[in-house]
């Protein structure tokens, strides 16, 4: 029987409470013995399928398991004690320098990819744009090469079982000390520049172009430019680009759409209006009978492509009704309407 309870339920260990719900639900019905009468084999998956969701639905119990692992439920007998004092105690419990805590503990800080997000406008995404940005990155420590320990000059007696090279374990049993695996001496101790962590926050500059006609949530890769591991490595640095919306403009892909207003006898009778893209003003002509809403395309005056050229500009015309008339235009109106009765 598996003890990882996310290999069990399917699903992987950053699933949300969703995710888990459906994969429980997708199973307790394959493996349910009203389903397969007489079928141990379902019958013990079926358990083994409750056991791993009662503990995976339940966030104090998932938090222990993440945790400890296979040793959750004993986390959660001891009493009285903070995540600090279990882990002490959990150590001594499942093997000293060998148990995962330690092993954790001890482990050299590892190299880490940062994503940051840049904002740009659509004029910047239309003619590309430089970005400066300044972060922060969790670097190996170079005072402990990453390690969150230094020798000390001198070994001295260990401070955890004070020289005697055993300690007890939670049942009272003696064992070998896990701090100085039972040499009673102690040659490492927190590094006094990280205190032990292993990392110092480093603030970093990088410089990235931004390409013409990118897409809102693409990412910009600039490799070794994360945080660096002990192993004189380093993550990539990841930037989200996200596009500021337009006041005029609304994108579709490469194209562009705008609304422009024309006067109710320029939509009748034809003509030209002046229209503004993002690279400035040009004409467009106004078919005769242009209806409200109608769409007029201007060719290659949309946003410049990623894949080179430019996509068009799609112009929404919007039919100007005055609110008030002269004499004149009445009197002209009413004739015309007098044609089309």
């Amino acid at each position: 029987m598996s003890n990882d309870y996310y290999a069990i339920l399917g699903v992987d260990r950053g699933a949300d409470e969703k995710s888990i719900k459906a994969a429980y639900r997708k199973l307790a019905r394959k493996y349910h013995p009203d389903l397969n009468p007489g079928d141990k084999a379902a019958e013990a998956k079926f358990k083994e399928v409750n056991s791993a969701y009662e503990v995976l639905s339940d966030p104090e119990k998932r938090a222990k398991y993440d945790q400890f692992g296979d040793q959750w439920e004993h986390a959660q007998q001891v009493g009285g004690h903070d995540f600090g004092d279990l882990g002490s105690i959990f150590e001594q419990f499942l093997g000293g320098m060998d148990s995962p805590f330690v092993q954790a503990r001890n482990r050299a800080a590892q190299p880490q990819d940062i994503t940051l997000e840049t904002l740009v406008t659509l004029e910047e995404i239309d003619q590309g744009a430089k970005r400066s940005l300044t972060y922060q990155a969790n670097d190996a420590c170079k005072s402990c090469d990453g390690t969150g320990q230094v020798r000390l000059r001198q070994a001295g007696p260990c401070r955890r079982c004070r020289g005697a090279g055993q300690v007890s374990n939670m049942f009272g049993m003696p064992q070998a000390c896990p701090e100085c695996q039972g040499t009673g001496q102690q040659s490492l101790e927190a590094c006094p520049t990280c205190r032990g962590s292993g990392v110092m926050p480093t603030t970093k500059k990088v410089e990235v172009s931004v390409p013409p006609g990118i897409s809102d949530g693409k990412k910009l890769r600039v490799p070794g430019r994360g945080s660096s591991g002990a192993n004189g490595r380093s993550g990539d640095l990841y930037i989200v680009v996200r596009e500021k919306p337009h006041p005029r403009f609304k994108r579709h892909g490469d194209d562009l759409e705008v609304s422009t207003e024309v006067p109710y006898f320029l939509a009748a009778l034809g003509g030209e209006v002046k229209v503004e893209t993002l690279r400035g003003s040009v004409s467009l002509t106004i078919p005769p009978c242009t209806q409200n809403g109608q769409a007029l395309r201007l060719a290659n005056q949309g946003l410049t492509s990623i894949k080179g050229g430019r996509g068009h500009l799609i112009v929404r015309i919007s039919v100007a009704i005055p609110r008030s008339l002269s004499e004149d235009e009445r009197r002209l109106l009413e004739k015309i309407a007098e044609a089309k009765a």
